[in-house]
C-alpha cells in the first residue's frame, strides 16, 4: 500500500446492500453512464455507508467489463483496485490518529489527477468523510472542482454537508443516498455477519439503523466495547461519583461521538413520550455535545481527563435543577477545556 497516497483500506462487505444497489442503477442511468458533472457529493447519515458507495461507484466506473449495478471483479483494473493498487484511483480519508484531512493530502490529490491516466482515459479522486477537511484544505480543493486536469470524477463523501464551506458544497452535484429501513438493515446484517436477527437488531440499534457502520463495528471487535461504554452512560448517577473507567481508554472523538448517539436515541424516546422538560434537557446535552465534537474535528486537542471530567459532570447534572446553569458553564468554559472556537 502506497502510503504517501493515503489509501484507505477497503469495506470489503460480501454483499452490497440493496437500497445502495438502488443508488448504483440510479447512477448508472444518468447521461453517458453517470449524471452530467465531474463533481459529486455522496451523501448519507452514516458515513461508513457514503464511504462504501464512493468504493462501488470508483470501482465499477475503472472496471472493464462493468456489471449493470456492480464492477466485474476479475478484469485487471478491478484486481488492481482490490490490492490498492490501481494507478488511476486516490483514496483519500483521514490518517490514522488524526482529526482531519489537511491541506498537504488535497495539494497532492490535486497533483495525482494532473497525471496522464495509467489504464483508460478515467482517474478517479475519493475523498472519504470530506467534512473532515481543515479549511486550508478545503479552499486548496476548490481550483480542481472547478477545472480538474483531463478526464477527472471527484466523489467526496460525506454525513455532515453542512460542515463543508459553502464554497465546495456550490461546486458539486449533490448525489443522496436512499435510506434503508431497520427491517432491511436487520436482513442485510444478518446475511452478511451470519449473526442472529436479535444479534442484528441490536446492532441496529447501537448505530440508530446505520448498518455499514454496524458491519464496521463487528468486524473490528468492538461491540463488547461500546456496550460497556453505553453502559457507564445509563449508570452515570448510580454508582461512584468519579469519571467511569470506561472512559479512560477510549479517546475524546470516540467518546464524544458514542455519548451523542447515545443522547440523541434517547432524545428521541423523550419526544415521542411527550415528556417536554426531559426533551428539552436531552436537547441541550445535544448541543453541548455537539459543540464539542465540531471542535474536536476542527483540530482541537483537550486534555483527556479534563475533559472526561467536565462531561461527567454535565451528564450527571442532566436530572437536577442545577443543569441548565451547569450547561451553560459548560458551553462557555469550552475554551479552558481545550475545545475553544
Amino acid at each position: 500500500m502506497n502510503r504517501d497516497a493515503e489509501i484507505s483500506a477497503s469495506i470489503n462487505v460480501r454483499h452490497t446492500p440493496p437500497w445502495l444497489e438502488v443508488a448504483l442503477r440510479r447512477w448508472s442511468t444518468g447521461s453517458a453512464g453517470r449524471p452530467r458533472g465531474h463533481a459529486f457529493l455522496l451523501i448519507s447519515e452514516d458515513h461508513m455507508e457514503a464511504a462504501l458507495l464512493g468504493e462501488l461507484l470508483s470501482e465499477t466506473q475503472l472496471c472493464q467489463a462493468p456489471q449493470e449495478v456492480a464492477s466485474c471483479g476479475e478484469c485487471h483494473s478491478c484486481r488492481a483496485i482490490a490490492q490498492g493498487a490501481h494507478g488511476d484511483l486516490l483514496v483519500v480519508s483521514r490518517p490514522e490518529g488524526k482529526n482531519a484531512i489537511g491541506i498537504d493530502q488535497i495539494r497532492r490529490a490535486a497533483q495525482f489527477l494532473q497525471q496522464t491516466a495509467m489504464y483508460g482515459s478515467l482517474k478517479i479522486l475519493l475523498i472519504k468523510d470530506a467534512d473532515a477537511m481543515t479549511l486550508a484544505a478545503a479552499n486548496s480543493l476548490l481550483k480542481t472542482l472547478e477545472e480538474p486536469a483531463g478526464n477527472a470524477l471527484i466523489l467526496l463523501t460525506t454525513a455532515e454537508v453542512w460542515r463543508l464551506p459553502p464554497t465546495i458544497r456550490s461546486r458539486c452535484q449533490r448525489f443522496p443516498l436512499p435510506s434503508c429501513s431497520p427491517e432491511q438493515a436487520v436482513t442485510w446484517l444478518m446475511s452478511e455477519l451470519d449473526c442472529n436477527q436479535s444479534e442484528a437488531e441490536h446492532l441496529v440499534e447501537m448505530t440508530q439503523c446505520q448498518p455499514v457502520s454496524a458491519w464496521a463495528m463487528q468486524q473490528a471487535g468492538e461491540v463488547s466495547a461500546r456496550d460497556s461504554l453505553w453502559r457507564s452512560f445509563e449508570q452515570l448517577g448510580a454508582g461512584a461519583p468519579g469519571v467511569p473507567a470506561d472512559w479512560n481508554g477510549v479517546s475524546a472523538g470516540e467518546l464524544v461521538s458514542e455519548s451523542l448517539v447515545w443522547v440523541e436515541h434517547h432524545t428521541r424516546e423523550s419526544m415521542m413520550s411527550r415528556d417536554r422538560q426531559q426533551g428539552e434537557r436531552w436537547l441541550v446535552l445535544h448541543r453541548c455535545l455537539t459543540e464539542v465534537a465540531a471542535r474536536l474535528k476542527q483540530g482541537a486537542t483537550p486534555a483527556h481527563d479534563i475533559l472526561t471530567a467536565e462531561l461527567n459532570r454535565l451528564f450527571r447534572s442532566r436530572s437536577h435543577d442545577a443543569f441548565p446553569e451547569v450547561a451553560t458553564r459548560f458551553l462557555e468554559g469550552l475554551g479552558r477545556l481545550g475545545v475553544a472556537g
